[in-house]
């Protein structure tokens, strides 16, 4: 099974190649393959995030044990879901919701049967309405949502998206362990102030939802529907940012909003500067930002060591080291950083791939 659509055609499972990822197959070409789930243009759920496949031989199927795996050519299949205790036969469906359930419908095929396991179960960056995060007191597990290593890379990146594990009825976001962000208190009702904020930004009305019993803690949302179908999604970002994505259909138009929420607020004097709250260190005041600026630095380069998890690594190594005044961030983790004494040159031309960060105070040179 190469490609699914949902009965309404709202969601597409099929596989995707990240734009950039033939660059870091040792000139192969090849891409790296991901099975996902589509929503429009836009991948809402990702099944194999840390085992790509590396040809196009990947083929997605369910094996005689109800397991939903990725078969391949020369290397053993990727599983996507574990093995399931089956009763007779299995069916996969995809949802107008955006859920990808798989069924055990008994040895007779009738009705809709149990569900073995769904993708909502198992978020990668997004949250659509329905999905929860939480914890399963039964497995032990969490669920939440973590934010991708770049854009174009869906390994887990430095940001964790859950449910407060004191108990809270509130949302935090991680970075890297650590609490970045908090939603505040949310009610059953949506009287809080995160609901308000997002009402007032989109006039819609959402709908949150937290519930406790003896297998699961969780968080779920729904929208009130409005004049013509509205599809809200959140994701979370590279930046561990909240972009609220509100898609809206009708027989006649289709277009959508998006808008940011999170610690990091834009008031910052350029509007394209990286917004990541960072602490105050010895030399950055914080009132320091990154800008994106195409051009090159020249001399004092060095890379980082290893691999990070993102541009938000690169920018927290570069802003707690006073000597760094430039970075870069690839696609796969890598970052490259620059020491005072290089200068940063425009060069509008170069591919706009070869992003520099450069610090604020060393544009201003640049210019001069």
């Amino acid at each position: 099974m190469n490609l699914l659509v949902s009965a309404g055609e709202a969601f597409t499972l099929r596989f995707f190649t990240p734009r950039e990822s033939s660059t870091f197959l040792l000139g192969s070409g090849a891409g790296l393959r991901y099975i996902c789930i589509w929503s429009q243009s836009d991948p809402v759920w990702v099944g194999n995030p840390t085992e790509p496949v590396s040809d196009s031989s990947g083929s997605l199927s369910i094996d005689t044990n109800g397991a939903l795996k990725i078969t391949r050519a020369n290397a053993s299949p990727i599983m996507v879901s574990p093995h399931l205790s089956l009763a007779g036969n299995v069916s996969a469906t995809l949802l107008d919701s955006g859920n990808f359930v798989i069924r055990d419908t008994g040895r007779g095929g009738g009705g809709p049967g149990r569900v073995l396991w769904q993708s909502f179960d198992h978020p990668t960056n997004i949250l659509l309405p329905g999905m929860k995060i939480g914890f399963n007191l039964k497995t032990k597990k969490e669920i939440s949502v973590t934010s991708w290593t770049s854009n174009q890379v869906p390994t887990p990146g430095a940001f964790r998206l859950g449910l407060d594990p004191s108990g809270a009825n509130q949302l935090l976001v991680w970075r890297h362990g650590e609490i970045y962000w908090s939603s505040g208190i949310l009610t059953n009702n949506g009287s809080s102030q995160l609901t308000l904020e997002l009402s007032r930004r989109y006039n819609i009305d959402y709908e949150f939802k937290f519930h406790s019993d003896k297998r699961m803690n969780y968080f779920s949302y729904s929208v009130k529907k409005t004049k013509g179908s509205v599809s809200s999604s959140w994701f979370l970002d590279t930046l561990g940012q909240i972009t609220v994505t509100n898609s809206f259909r009708s027989s006649t138009c289709a277009g959508g909003t998006s808008e940011s929420s999170g610690p990091c607020k834009k008031d910052l004097k350029s509007s394209s500067a990286i917004c990541i709250a960072e602490k105050p260190t010895a030399c950055r005041k914080g009132t320091e930002y990154f800008e994106p600026r195409r051009g090159y630095m020249m001399d004092n380069a060095y890379y980082g060591d290893g691999l990070s998890s993102g541009i938000s690594d690169c920018h927290g190594s570069c802003w707690r080291n006073c000597s760094c005044i430039a970075f870069q961030s690839f696609p796969r983790g890598q970052c490259h950083y620059w020491g005072k004494g290089s200068k940063f040159v425009p060069y509008d031309s170069i591919n706009v791939e070869q992003i520099v960060y450069v610090l604020d105070s060393e544009i201003v040179k640049a210019t001069m």
